[in-house]
């Protein structure tokens, strides 16, 4: 049985959401359209990875207030010298380092901040008027309270991106491709504009925020998986490389269920074949 839901079919928010005032408007990513879909006045944005940060972008540029809370997520460029990041990553190794890999140096990481058509990064967005806060940590009574590590998230995205550019330049150099000069980046170079002092405290009414949009990650519903001992205390696959607990059931299409490649498309026809090699063995056994 192969299992190919994979694990992003069911927004995760935080239990504090419960809490704010039944007249705001929550929605998840998932459900954001285009900011004429939503309720008039301010908005926050919970989370900036990809979704936070382009549906930030979206909403500042169509004239409205924004606000993020910011969290502590890598970043990437759109372009690098002359490729699309995503080819330097697939040409380098660099999406192919293993779960195993990524386990060693702590916690999964989420999915870096992404610009669809260009690069976004958390300075860019707060030039466009976006107002950066740190990490939302409660709700009390129409009251949100935050974090003061904002400054620190856009230093941990900046550096994350420029570790990825120097292993991408090792790479050119070390395989001597004839590769275009690196340029600057204008959402890479351009400072950060942070409210000062920061902003530990935001009362929705007063700030007229009517929208919180939860861009905060997504988990899976196997709830329909009757299969003994192949899902966790918190309903989660159990597995290894995709391959679950108990033999002959496989997971498809996890994020990092392998390597930085699990969870894209680039990463279809590899856990296939493994699949496959491993059903056709157990067919061969049978027989």
């Amino acid at each position: 049985m192969v299992i190919a839901s994979s694990n992003q079919n069911c927004p995760a928010r935080p239990p504090f959401s419960a809490l704010l005032p039944p007249k705001v408007q929550q929605i998840d990513a998932s459900a954001y359209r285009n900011a004429s879909g939503l309720d008039s006045g301010a908005v926050l944005v919970v989370g900036s990875a990809q979704s936070g940060g382009q549906i930030a972008e979206d909403l500042v540029q169509a004239g409205r207030t924004v606000f993020l809370a910011t969290g502590r997520v890598g970043r990437l460029p759109r372009m690098y010298r002359g490729r699309h990041i995503s080819v330097w990553l697939v040409l380098s190794g660099l999406i192919d380092v293993t779960r195993r890999e990524i386990l060693q140096q702590g916690p999964v990481p989420g999915r870096p901040l992404t610009g669809a058509l260009h690069t976004i990064s958390l300075q860019s967005l707060s030039a466009q008027g976006v107002v950066l806060l740190g990490r939302l940590t409660g709700v009390d009574d129409g009251r949100l309270s935050f974090s003061d590590d904002a400054e620190e998230h856009v230093r941990h995205a900046d550096e994350g991106s420029a570790k990825v550019r120097s292993q991408i330049d090792a790479y050119i150099a070390r395989n001597g491709i004839d590769a275009p000069p690196a340029e600057p980046d204008p959402a890479e170079v351009i400072g950060a504009v942070l409210p000062n002092p920061p902003i530990r405290s935001i009362d929705l009414a007063a700030r007229g925020i009517t929208t919180v949009i939860w861009c905060t990650g997504f988990r899976g519903d196997f709830g329909w998986v009757r299969v003994p001992a192949v899902l966790d205390a918190q309903g989660q696959p159990l597995h290894d490389n995709g391959f679950a607990s108990v033999p002959g059931v496989y997971f498809a299409g996890l994020p990092f269920a392998i390597s930085r490649r699990s969870g894209t498309i680039l990463a279809i026809a590899e856990e296939a074949a493994l699949f496959v090699e491993d059903i056709q063995r157990r067919l061969d056994t049978c027989l």
